[in-house]
C-alpha cells in the first residue's frame, strides 16, 4: 500500500467510481440531555456513482490537498483537507476508506498525512464534522481528536448530525 500525494497522474475524475464507499451503521451519538449517548440507528452510507465523482472533482480541485492510499493503482482510501485556513484549523473535509481495506491502519496513515499537513500549514489542529457513527468516532477519538464545545456554525449547520471536532497538531 502506497500513501502519495494525489496527481492528476495518479487520480482522474473517474477514479473512484468502483470505490467501495459502503458503511453499515448500527449505532450513532445524539445528544441528550446535554451529553452524547450512543443510540441504536441502524442504516447503510454508500454513494452513487454521481457522488462519487462530485467528490473526486472536489479532491482535484485548486482548494484540496489530498492524500490518496494506493494498491495497484486502485484507490483503498483518501483524505482531503482544504488549503484556505479556518483561523487556526486545517479543515478536514473528507477521509475514508474503501470497505474492502479497513482495518489495516490505512486510515491512521493517510490521518497521519493530514496532520503533517496542517503542521506545514501553520494550523494548530484539524477541524473534523465527523459522521456520528460510533465506528467513525471511535477512530477520530483513537487519533486523538476530542468533541469541541465551540463548533464552527456553518460546519455544524450544514451537517447537524455530525459531530465537530479538533484534534492538535502541534
Amino acid at each position: 500500500m502506497n500513501i502519495e500525494l494525489l496527481t492528476e497522474k495518479n487520480f482522474t475524475p473517474n477514479s473512484l467510481d468502483f470505490y467501495n464507499r459502503t458503511q453499515i451503521v448500527k449505532r450513532v451519538y445524539r445528544r441528550q440531555n446535554g451529553e452524547y449517548a450512543l443510540v441504536d440507528m441502524p442504516y447503510i452510507e454508500d454513494w452513487t456513482l454521481e457522488r462519487k465523482r462530485l467528490e473526486a472533482q472536489f479532491l482535484r480541485s485548486s482548494e484540496c490537498i489530498a492524500y490518496l492510499a494506493l494498491e495497484n493503482g486502485t484507490v483503498a482510501g483518501f483524505i482531503g483537507l482544504k488549503k484556505k485556513l479556518y483561523g487556526s484549523y486545517m479543515i478536514l473535509n473528507m477521509m475514508h476508506v474503501s470497505a474492502d481495506y479497513r482495518g489495516k491502519g490505512i486510515g491512521r496513515q493517510l490521518f497521519a498525512r493530514g496532520k503533517e499537513e496542517a503542521r506545514k500549514a501553520g494550523a494548530e489542529a484539524l477541524y473534523i464534522s465527523a459522521c456520528s457513527s460510533e465506528e467513525t468516532i471511535a477512530f477520530y477519538k483513537a487519533m486523538g481528536a476530542e468533541i469541541t464545545e465551540n463548533p464552527i456554525r456553518e460546519f455544524a449547520d450544514d451537517e447537524p448530525y455530525d459531530l465537530q471536532m479538533i484534534c492538535s497538531v502541534v
